[in-house]
């Protein structure tokens, strides 16, 4: 595969790439248990779609972070398994940095581990073939260090001589910004659980004493693996990750979602399967998960990370916590429960680009951890309070001012804001963003028995919002309005004609996905966000982000009970990145009708941009823009882009949503 398997148009200058790839675990063909688990027999054709996928980013190094192979040391088969996957690996063009992981060299030092512990002998061969496995190397302004997670707590020489060397090593280096690469978590939950019995992390005491030898030098990044699942955790100055595999999950963290499992016990979880893709910047690492369960497309659009999108309309409503603790049952490999938290829905807000979070302001003491790890990256959080006279605004606000960017305050049973909403605008005018959004109960919705509560404003409400405020001699920052989820590019055309907003900054939009099919979602997203570019400064956010299948009202999300991204997902990804990147004034928007799909457009002075929404896969819509210069077609859905250059088509038939760049 050649470099343009991606397209980089929309990412921004780096000083360097480099990839982290985990657990490919190449398999034998009818080797021993491969009769286990069906996906078994397609591990190594997953390895090997992953690693074309690494040789077409063209990274400057490739950090792989263990368990070449299925089989173990002590196995007849490790060695030709061994063979093989590194003649794969050679043939795909990638020649990795390795981390000893355990099913390269053994297990750790717990007598209740499945297969042997590493042993000296073992060390040995792994250093014969591989290199040592421990060392470090510069890159540009990182030091990046390796270290064998395998002998730790095994007495074994080794384990002192990498102790020594690591401890000199980091004092050496303490100029530079350090990143380091090992194959066992040291700990998935928190530092202070159980280890012995624990598959997936690292013995006391040498747990301890590396987070600690890690604080006191600041280490910037650790990367881990082994788990076949991503996690993150921000622990102090410390952006800890781990790496998911691109072979198979692993069946008991399945346990961290409510839902049924998938194929394999949970062994299958396709979705989940990618390695990351890290873009060194002048201040910072920028960490993107490839997904590599689907078969490669040409021209995969890269998008930018979070915090280069600055400016971008999309938001989220966390109608769900943004995490949520579990405890994986005692069973294979483990002989304890794991307790683990699921990070899933974190990570996707950033793959997602999403620019705000909405959330109770009650989320801020469970979840203030993960909320400021979402602000370092970009993310601003909008924090809801329902408002009521006797709200110790004071106290609430003041003890929380560092971690929220705008307060959402919501004004139950009309659309009105009370006196201690005023008195709250003038009283922190100059320190404090403000939104206000009614919570209006009784609104009668076709086949419900009970009517149901509408949050936001509609377009009267808001101009008559802008004289009370007038009067009250305050402003705010945003008012939140409800748009229109069967018709968003009409609702979104008549908030467009609210003028003369003198004491309300700006209009966000709230949008409530259908939740019928993905089609429909997909779709209606799609126009949704397109119809937040004809508001300036607006953004739109989406609700909900997971699954509500437990609700009264059933609705799909963005992601599905496992937290896998749904088609919209997608969707709202590319053009996010899209709208941010070739935002204009647009003076001009018009829609066009084709044979079961439609099109809308915004021109402007230098570009025009045209969304296509087909109401049916293979609907067709007529070519009716011109421009002289650069026509790109975007597939939203899975991120393609075609060039078309000059040329112009009579129509174009659409499988996706897609988005139309003609420039001049």
């Amino acid at each position: 595969m050649s470099p343009t398997l991606f397209d980089r148009t929309l990412l921004p200058e780096a000083l360097s790439e480099f990839v982290v790839i985990a657990d490919t675990h190449y398999a034998l063909e009818g080797g021993v248990g491969m009769d286990e688990f069906p996906s078994r027999a397609q591990q190594s054709q997953r390895a090997a779609v992953a690693l074309r996928l690494v040789a077409a980013l063209a990274p400057d190094f490739v950090v792989h972070m263990g368990d070449v192979v299925q089989e173990y040391p002590e196995s007849a088969g490790f060695v030709p398994a061994l063979d093989q996957a590194l003649e794969q690996m050679a043939a795909c063009g990638v020649q990795p940095r390795w981390v000893a992981g355990n099913h390269d060299v053994g297990d750790k030092p717990d007598p209740t581990m499945p297969t042997h512990p590493v042993t000296a002998e073992g060390l040995a061969a792994y250093h014969r073939r591989f290199g040592p496995s421990w060392y470090s190397f510069d890159h540009h302004y990182l030091h990046l260090v390796v270290l064998n997670s395998q002998i730790l707590n095994t007495g074994l020489p080794a384990e002192e001589e990498q102790r020594t060397w690591f401890e000199d090593d980091l004092a050496a280096h303490a100029a530079m910004r350090i990143a380091v690469f090992l194959h066992l978590p040291p700990y998935l939950h928190n530092p202070a659980e159980p280890h012995l019995g624990h598959y997936d992390n690292i013995g006391e005491p040498a747990r301890t004493w590396l987070l600690k030898l890690l604080a006191a030098h600041r280490v910037a990044w650790l990367f881990a693996a082994h788990v076949h699942f991503a996690f993150c955790e921000p622990a102090g100055a410390l952006d800890y990750r781990i790496v998911p595999s691109t072979s198979f999950t692993r069946p008991g963290f399945s346990h961290l979602f409510n839902s049924a499992p998938p194929s394999e016990q949970g062994r299958n979880d396709q979705p989940k399967l990618g390695f990351y893709l890290c873009r060194l910047r002048h201040n910072r690492l920028d960490i993107h998960l490839i997904r590599t369960a689907k078969a490669p497309r040409p021209r995969r659009l890269l998008i930018p990370a979070t915090a280069d999108l600055g400016g971008a309309p999309l938001g989220l409503t966390a109608t769900h916590p943004l995490g949520w603790a579990a405890q994986v049952p005692i069973t294979f490999p483990s002989m304890v429960r794991q307790p683990v938290r699921n990070d899933y829905p974190l990570l996707a807000c950033l793959e997602l680009g999403a620019q705000a979070v909405r959330c109770p302001w009650t989320d801020l003491d469970p979840s203030g951890d993960r909320l400021r790890f979402l602000r370092s990256q970009g993310v601003q959080v909008q924090a809801t309070i329902l408002d009521d006279e006797d709200t110790p605004y004071d106290s609430i606000l003041e003890r929380r001012r560092d971690q929220v960017d705008t307060w959402e305050i919501q004004t139950p049973g009309g659309p009105w804001p009370s006196s201690s909403c005023l008195y709250l605008c003038k009283s922190y005018h100059r320190n404090l963003r403000l939104s206000f959004a009614p919570v209006i109960p009784g609104q009668q919705m076709a086949g419900k028995q009970h009517p149901r509560t509408r949050i936001g404003y509609r377009p009267d409400e808001v101009a008559q919002l802008n004289s009370r405020l007038q009067n009250a001699d305050t402003w705010i920052e945003a008012a939140l309005c409800r748009l229109d989820a069967a018709a968003p590019w009409e609702d979104a055309l008549a908030w467009r004609e609210v003028r003369a907003l003198t004491t309300i900054g700006r209009l966000d939009l709230l949008f409530e996905l259908p939740g019928q099919n993905d089609q429909d979602d997909a779709v209606q997203a799609a126009e949704a966000l397109f119809a937040t570019a004809l508001l300036p400064r607006a953004r739109l956010f989406v609700e909900p982000f997971i699954d509500l299948d437990r609700t009264m009202d059933v609705g799909q999300g963005l992601l599905d009970p496992r937290c896998n991204p749904r088609p919209a997902f997608g969707v709202l990804r590319c053009l996010n990145a899209l709208l941010q990147r070739f935002r204009v004034p647009f003076a001009e928007a018009t829609s066009i009708e084709g044979d079961g799909a439609t099109a809308r457009l915004l021109r402007g002075p230098t570009r025009t941009l045209a969304l296509l929404l087909p109401a049916v896969a293979g609907a067709a819509i007529p070519c009716a823009w011109e421009g002289t210069g650069l026509v790109r077609l975007y597939g939203l859905a899975d991120g393609t882009v075609e060039e078309m250059g000059t040329k112009q088509r009579s129509e174009i038939a659409l499988e996706q949503p897609s988005l139309v760049l003609v420039e001049g």
